[in-house]
């Protein structure tokens, strides 16, 4: 107990007017002497934790098992039309109490609490990406601190899902190229018996179609070979069973500059032109693009 914490006095059942509704091992609740809402619940650990930096995990997860059976509670028992969940650190964020702790505030429409936001902020573009930067940056060094070893099993097993998945891409291409061929045999085929060209400039739509089906299949595919690469050479850390490539994107500098919309679209949905140039997209669509130009040409006359 810290002397004159009035949360800790609270715990060791040294307030006799506490209005406690919950206790077990780890944490405990109570309803505030003044509540914001009817049913304005208050949790608090055990030990005497001043703030979120000084909490440890294993009780980071015991307030949050809490704060869910909670919420539940409340909402069975008051039945809000929506709850808040504010827990604040410091002089500056409004923490009256130096005992760490989580409001479940039930909520109603037109409640006496109001906005707990600004309407708007007047930030740059510049300064939320340099801050988004720098956040994410600290947070990538504190992981690498703090995780714990990955067991060689573990890494096995990690490595063997994301080869079933490059498999499974890998097949996705094969057939997109078998799906393509009798496609491209009947618009083809008919369109130079029936001298009949806007079948074939349909023939040719599909190759385009297709093109860009098996470019994406191979973009995700090489992106996936390099998740790969990352876990199995542990050049980063990403998170343990991951079958997000994201997670071996490299990290942006601080100073790199911000991706438009524009750029962030193409990105996200063109494949690069290093995909379109290798050897299982551009010599079999651009054969069939020939092809079918030679197909045009001869059903137009």
């Amino acid at each position: 107990m810290s002397e004159e914490c009035e949360f800790c006095e609270i715990v060791d059942r040294d307030d006799p007017d506490v209005r406690e509704i919950y206790r077990d091992e780890s944490v405990v609740a109570f309803f505030p002497t003044e509540p914001a809402a009817l049913g304005h619940v208050l949790i608090v650990p055990r030990r005497h934790v001043p703030d979120i930096w000084s909490l440890e995990p294993d009780e980071a997860a015991d307030l949050s098992r809490a704060a869910l059976l909670l919420a539940d509670a409340i909402r069975e028992a008051v039945t809000p039309e929506g709850l808040s969940v504010i827990q604040s650190n410091g002089d500056t964020a409004t923490q009256t109490v130096p005992h760490l702790h989580i409001h479940l505030v039930p909520r109603w429409k037109d409640d006496a609490i109001g906005p707990i936001w600004p309407v708007g902020t007047d930030f740059s573009e510049v300064s939320k990406e340099a801050a988004m930067l720098d956040v994410r940056d600290a947070a990538e060094r504190l992981r690498s601190f703090t995780e714990l070893p990955i067991a060689p099993e573990d890494r096995r097993k990690h490595l063997d899902y994301i080869q079933a998945v490059v498999t499974r891409q890998s097949a996705a291409s094969s057939s997109a190229k078998g799906w393509l061929l009798p496609i491209v045999t009947a618009t083809f085929g008919f369109a130079i018996t029936q001298h009949t060209w806007p079948l074939a400039a349909l023939g040719m739509v599909a190759v385009v179609l297709f093109a860009y089906l098996d470019a994406n299949y191979l973009r995700s595919e090489k992106r996936f070979r390099r998740l790969y690469d990352t876990v199995a050479r542990s050049t980063r850390r990403v998170p343990l069973f991951t079958l997000d490539p994201v997670d071996a994107d490299e990290i942006l500098a601080n100073d790199a500059p911000a991706m438009s919309k524009w750029k962030k679209a193409v990105h996200t949905y063109l494949p690069k032109w290093s995909i379109w140039a290798s050897w299982s997209i551009a010599p079999f669509y651009i054969a069939l693009l020939l092809l079918g130009v030679g197909v045009l040409i001869a059903s137009a006359s």
